[in-house]
């Protein structure tokens, strides 16, 4: 006999139990007894998979099939809306290159791709000639974007509240661009393009004399509008190094005594362009506003002044016009919409099955609870009330609601609000849902005990793996912050605090070592020194002893999920599962089961 703590006498079974439930049913009232017996066979019923409650009752897994249709569906709107983001995304990617070739003066096409380590330096100019030089190549660039381009750009000659454009000269009406194809773009006069906005960030002064100097730190931010005449573009056009006198007639220099004044120049301006993409069958144009930053950085006023050309590319809703074709809506745009109803559909009746559900589990957990106090005075223990919350269901109502979100975003994008923020957040939140959609099939999994062992493991493992990360991510970030400080000026690879943990995670990964200590700069033999023992004792505390620490506890727990299952016991034992175990479950194929499992001899929740 065992005596537990609320006083009543217990018995030890072989059979595992701890609790003798039938005497403790049969030492109550007819009613309460009832109670007991319905309870218990309810919860028997609670906890089946859907595959032994259909053998029970023939009842249909309608939530089982519903999160596989929706797996599939999902899936198929993800491919579609990739497609669109990927046409979207490349657009601009590539619009953004033909900015860098046709402003930035001698950009080559060994910058547009991406090379680790750059096959290049930084896109930089180091005399004022040069600056002179690129400005130039911009203006003349600017004047004559629809003449050179074979490309749909045109001025954004929509004037912004509150700003005023200088007029000018009677000769300036002449037309200076002018395209063979003008059902595309109209020709635009040069009195009508707008001008270029010219943004100096400087200090307030420089005095040095000899061995002393004076610096008024004092911050002066200046705009001016460079309203060149037709007459000094065709100057510019052609003398490139007039525009210093054209500047400086604006009270605008690049001189040598400027260069520790000067921090940044920032040439503005707006271009439009239309994207039409026939590969689509359906697709209309698109118009886009390009606002375009061109920025010469000289904040370090080291004599290195670094060139950077910005463009936000925004969908403008401003644009008016018509495709002529046969067919007012195409097959495409129709099984779009088709797929993202549907999704919309099963997403909502998934939430709906899952919180009711979730909402019956809880009357369930409490009438269990007031069971148990009333009847057994005992009181539910918490781990045994959270069995009640299906995190499953938790989890498909999150991303159901994630799906729902970006199925209505998508729906808005495809009515042609193309925000890139939009589509950004889109893309991130169907991403999301779709993986939290087959996570959520892996529970359906479970119910067959060789599918299995995954989940168990990560149960299992997880309070110890969490232990452990804590630990290990104290021992990292005593390396990251390490390697920033020390490496960060002398490697590309620890220039930031980002980029220093992208590259000692990548070297948890196997990243190629010998680059890695070759990034580091030779000009101080310390810091090479210090590098190079720093990675090797990076790479051996952590790939030979944390890693191999980490695969330990999750074999550990794999290796107790394995002999538990072979040895046909369960993981846990609790008193709700003793309470469950204290009637054996008849045969599922029989009328008898369908019998004692029948809706009107379980409890009537709620």
């Amino acid at each position: 006999m065992r005596y537990n703590g609320n006083g009543n006498s217990a018995t030890d079974f072989s059979d595992g139990l701890f609790i003798n439930f039938n005497d403790r049913l049969d030492q109550l009232s007819p009613e309460l007894k009832d109670v007991g017996i319905r309870l218990r066979r309810h919860l028997q019923f609670f906890f089946m998979n859907p595959l032994e409650k259909y053998r029970i009752r023939r009842q249909f897994p309608f939530k089982l099939v519903l999160q596989i249709l929706k797996a599939i569906f999902v899936t198929t709107q993800l491919v579609l809306f990739a497609e669109l983001r990927i046409s979207h995304v490349d657009f601009l990617d590539e619009t953004l290159t033909v900015m860098r070739h046709k402003f930035l003066k001698d950009w080559g096409p060994e910058r547009d791709t991406i090379a680790y380590p750059p096959s290049s330096g930084k896109y930089s100019v180091f005399t004022s000639d040069q600056i002179v030089e690129h400005f130039a190549h911009i203006i003349k660039a600017y004047y004559s974007i629809q003449n050179d381009s074979f490309a749909a750009f045109s001025y954004d000659t929509i004037k912004p509240q509150n700003v005023h454009w200088p007029s000018l000269h009677d000769d300036d009406n002449d037309i200076i661009n002018t395209n063979s194809t003008t059902n595309l773009q109209k020709r635009t006069a040069f009195s009508s393009i707008p001008p270029i906005q010219l943004c100096i960030q400087r200090i307030a002064d420089v005095l040095i004399e000899n061995s002393t100097y004076i610096f008024d730190i004092s911050e002066v931010n200046e705009c001016f509008t460079l309203n060149f005449t037709h007459n000094e573009v065709k100057e510019i056009k052609s003398n490139a190094y007039s525009v210093r006198s054209l500047l400086a007639k604006r009270n605008i220099t690049f001189n040598g005594e400027d260069a520790l004044i000067i921090s940044q120049a920032i040439l503005k301006f707006n271009l439009r362009t239309i994207h039409f993409s026939p590969l689509q069958n359906d697709q209309k144009p698109e118009c886009y506003k390009i606002d375009i930053k061109i920025i010469f950085d000289n904040s370090r006023h080291t004599g290195q002044i670094k060139i950077k050309l910005n463009a936000n590319i925004s969908f403008v809703t401003l644009c008016n016009g018509r495709v002529l074709h046969v067919n007012s809506i195409g097959f495409d745009t129709a099984f779009i919409a088709i797929i993202d109803l549907l999704v919309l559909i099963m997403c909502i009746a998934s939430v709906i099955l899952c919180l009711r559900a979730l909402i019956r589990a809880q009357l369930l957990k409490n009438t269990t609870s007031e069971f148990f106090v009333k009847a057994f005075k005992r009181r539910l223990p918490i781990s045994d009330q959270w069995e009640f919350f299906n995190l499953w269901y938790g989890m498909i109502v999150v991303n159901d609601i994630l799906i729902i979100i970006g199925t209505i975003s998508k729906a808005t994008i495809e009515f042609r609000d193309f925000d890139s923020d939009l589509f950004t957040l889109t893309g991130v939140v169907l991403g999301i849902g779709a993986l939290l959609v087959y996570i959520g099939l892996l529970r359906y999994f479970g119910f067959f005990s060789q599918y299995n062992i995954l989940v168990l493991t990560l149960k299992k493992s997880l309070p110890s793996i969490l232990r452990f990360m804590v630990c290990a991510i104290i021992l990292y970030s005593g390396f990251l912050i390490a390697g920033w400080v020390v490496i960060g000026p002398y490697s590309m690879k620890f220039r930031t605090l980002s980029q220093s943990s992208e590259a000692l995670f990548s070297l948890l990964n196997g990243d190629d070592m010998f680059a890695t200590f070759y990034t580091i700069s030779d000009a101080n033999a310390a810091i090479k020194l210090f590098g190079t023992i720093y990675i090797y004792a990076f790479v051996s505390l952590f790939i030979y002893v944390v890693l191999s620490l980490f695969i330990a506890i999750i074999m550990d727990a794999y290796e107790v999920v394995k002999n538990r299952y072979n040895q046909g016991m369960d993981l846990e034992r609790s008193i709700l599962q003793e309470f469950l175990a204290s009637e054996d479950m008849p045969n599922a194929n029989t009328a008898e089961a369908r019998e004692i499992f029948a809706t009107e001899h379980l409890l009537q929740l709620g």
